[in-house]
């Protein structure tokens, strides 16, 4: 008997060392702001810009730039019913189909049943994903405390005419590989017209994210378009203290960040297209992730006349995780 508890505490070590050791998913995520079609016809005909920036002229390049990004998850945000293929117009779901680029796509109306285009796709947001990588097992749409969105309502804006649609749309993913599932939810929120209504669109925001993620503690990915610095009362007092953590940031303090993405931080251009502008409105905060990298695509790509264009007012802001 002594002897075969000798033998065992001799192979012990060994038999440990030959196990399968738990290694970490990797995922890449980015969030990107598209501009929506109405607004990229209004920006032609007051002569801001070229009809390059038509989105007609510019679905195939905002497909080819999601496609160069290679990532796994993908927020959109400024989506529109001729962005989302719904009005006679090749939709970017029909373009990133047609390049066979494997993602499935998710976007929820974001207007209310009492507000008039119910069912329309009113600058929403979507979500993609690798078809092959995940399985998306729940999703849904919240609003963060728009002028008509009596739920939610601030006292302090009786008097603000703010848009009515603001919302956080969300997916719950699980790889296909490993069965392991994470969180995934695009935003986006007032900044430029009250920073009073982009607090609270920011503060209930994360009350929303805190009531999805709570009960199974599972990683989470916040991104959007949050039209703020990381001056804003929304940043700074709800944000920044908060579960999640700014990617970007994070990699500031660590000293893992690009130095490129130090000195040019921009997320966005102008409406013509030929210079950076907006400083950094778009973000992703996560939790329960380790951060290794972050980046913007500031990419141009041919648009339908083969003029070399920025294809969206927003770049993609790409990270990389591991869980």
């Amino acid at each position: 008997m002594k002897k075969l508890i000798y033998i065992f505490l001799l192979l012990a070590p060994l038999v440990a060392e030959a196990a399968p050791k738990k290694t970490k998913s990797e995922l890449k995520a980015a969030v990107y702001y598209l501009h929506n079609s109405a607004s990229r016809a209004q920006n032609v005909k007051k002569g801001e810009c070229g009809p390059e920036r038509l989105w007609s002229n510019c679905v195939s390049a905002v497909a080819e730039q999601i496609i160069a990004t290679d990532c796994d998850v993908l927020g959109l945000v400024g989506v529109c019913d001729s962005i989302a293929g719904r009005v006679g117009y090749t939709g970017l779901p029909q373009a990133l189909e047609a390049k066979k680029a494997g993602y499935s796509w998710l976007a929820l109306s974001n207007t209310r049943p009492s507000l008039p285009l119910e069912g329309a796709y009113n600058k929403t947001q979507a979500i993609i994903w690798r078809t092959e990588k995940y399985d998306c097992i729940d999703y849904g749409i919240n609003w963060l405390g728009g002028y008509f969105d009596k739920n939610r309502i601030h006292k302090d804006l009786k008097d603000v005419k703010g848009d009515a649609t603001k919302s956080v749309t969300w997916a719950k993913f699980r790889e296909k590989a490993t069965g392991k599932e994470f969180y995934f939810m695009v935003a986006s929120t007032n900044g430029a017209s009250s920073k009073i209504l982009n607090s609270v669109n920011c503060e209930n925001l994360i009350k929303i994210a805190d009531e999805i993620v709570v009960t199974d503690g599972l990683p989470s990915i916040i991104t959007g378009s949050f039209n703020m610095n990381d001056k804003t009362p929304g940043y700074v007092e709800h944000l920044a203290t908060s579960r999640w953590v700014d990617v970007y940031d994070r990699l500031k303090t660590d000293g893992m960040l690009l130095e490129s993405e130090i000195k040019t931080n921009h997320t966005r251009n102008n409406v013509r297209g030929d210079k950076l502008s907006g400083g950094r409105p778009d973000y992703i905060f996560t939790d329960g992730f380790d951060i290794t990298f972050y980046m913007v695509g500031r990419n141009r790509y041919p648009s339908s006349n083969g003029e070399m264009v920025y294809p969206s007012t927003g770049f993609p802001v790409i990270t990389y995780l591991k869980f």
